[in-house]
């Protein structure tokens, strides 16, 4: 006769051994989608950094053979960014000035009439339609069409209107970066507009309500009291992004000129495209992978530290900054 105690133990062990089962099964089912996308980022990733790093330190030959180039790519990166005029040292601060511009420029205004989309002012349908109309347009067709307009269309409208002198703003080398630039500052709004929006709609009625009784009585005050402190962590998501895609974004560069873009409205990511994509991009790779490795060298810690520096200013969080004056008052 078993014992109870005895009973009990073997129905423990019967159960755990049927757990046990289905969570290998569970397993199996979750890990097998898994595999396709980790394969991909085996070969897609890993192995093609690892060949990129190797190829940095060789030549490619006109048969397609290698040889040891050691620290040349890089030498020769580093000399073109610190050249009077080099095409890198271009292409470099042209990525900068992007940059500081989108965060200077774009974002505050994104921010600005994504609110205003958010309180519903006059001609708020109107005000979307036209800062999405990249986006709802085909995004090469709105490129060849802004190119069409901003070179010969805008130059024989202002001729007629007496304005003899007007330069073409696509062809002219002065002017043309600013018109690209112009250009990204605008194409720029389309994902905002829907993102920011919907952030500032998840902050909860009853904090507004609150506000209110607190004296809060201004539009000035909501947005920058509670909107931009409680939609921070998307805004520094942008912030995040926007700073690790610095040196690699082309803009709008390939759809306006494809690969004959003037030397001043080159960006890094233009140029390390062109670099590829030109008639001996075999040939380029070694240079490109060497230019790749260096930015990122650079940018990847910049990237971290701006993200750890916008996670420790975050008011959302209770273990940040603004977390413990709070705990601390």
């Amino acid at each position: 006769m078993i014992k109870p105690a005895e009973k009990v133990t073997g129905d423990a062990f019967s159960s755990k051994k049927r757990v046990s089962r289905k969570t290998v099964k569970e397993w199996i089912f979750a890990y097998s989608f898994l595999v396709y996308p980790l394969l991909l980022f085996a070969v897609f990733y890993v192995y093609v950094n690892i060949d990129s790093f190797i190829l940095a330190f060789q030549d490619v030959n006109i048969d397609g053979s290698r040889t040891f180039a050691g620290w040349a790519h890089f030498k020769y990166f580093l000399t073109e960014l610190f050249a009077e005029s080099g095409l890198i040292k271009i292409s470099f601060t042209n990525s900068i000035k992007i940059y500081l511009v989108g965060l200077c420029i774009s974002m505050p205004l994104q921010l600005i009439f994504s609110y205003l989309l958010f309180k519903k002012c006059f001609a708020h349908r109107l005000i979307r339609i036209l800062v999405m109309m990249p986006s709802i347009i085909s995004s090469f067709v709105f490129c060849l069409v802004f190119r069409s307009f901003a070179g010969s269309s805008l130059q024989s409208l202002m001729k007629s209107l007496g304005f003899i002198n007007f330069p073409n703003l696509m062809d002219n080398s002065n002017y043309v970066f600013g018109t690209t630039l112009f250009y990204s500052v605008w194409s720029s709004f389309s994902s905002s507009l829907i993102i920011y929006p919907n952030a500032m709609r998840s902050v909860d009625p009853g904090i507004y309500e609150s506000a209110q009784i607190d004296g809060m009585c201004t539009m000035f005050q909501e947005f920058r009291y509670i909107i931009l402190p409680l939609i921070f962590p998307t805004l520094s998501t942008f912030l995040v992004l926007g700073f690790a895609a610095m040196m690699t974004d082309s803009g709008a560069l390939v759809p306006f000129f494809m690969y004959s873009a003037p030397s001043t409205a080159y960006n890094m990511g233009y140029y390390l495209t062109v670099q590829i994509f030109s008639e001996s991009n075999p040939m380029n790779y070694p240079g490109v992978a060497a230019a790749g490795m260096l930015l990122t060298v650079v940018v990847a810690p910049l990237t971290l530290l701006v993200r750890y520096v916008l996670d420790r200013i975050d008011p959302t969080r209770e273990d940040g900054i603004y977390g413990k004056k709070r705990k601390t008052a």
